[in-house]
């Protein structure tokens, strides 16, 4: 489990692509992503992927210049129920 504060990014691959491939083309190390989420088809015909990466490799994807191969970072809130009574 990833100590650092995560925030959601994607990324476009070809279709059928691991986690492997989207830390390569993003620069990433395997410590910097959250592995139990994954790597998450959202349009798999379309190559996009969304996966979880830490707060400081976030910045510095942002830093670099937003690709073709790459969208965010984005929200992460945490999502739970209301207490309603």
């Amino acid at each position: 489990m990833l100590k650092e504060h995560t925030l959601l990014v994607t990324v476009t691959l070809p279709r059928g692509a691991a986690m492997q491939d989207a830390l390569e083309e993003l620069g990433l190390s395997a410590q910097e992503v959250d592995e139990e989420y994954g790597l998450v088809p959202i349009d798999p015909d379309k190559g996009l992927y969304a996966l979880l990466v830490v707060e400081s490799a976030a910045a510095r994807l942002d830093d670099q210049g937003n690709t073709a191969a790459y969208g965010g970072p984005f929200a992460n809130p945490k999502i739970e129920p209301f207490d309603l009574r």
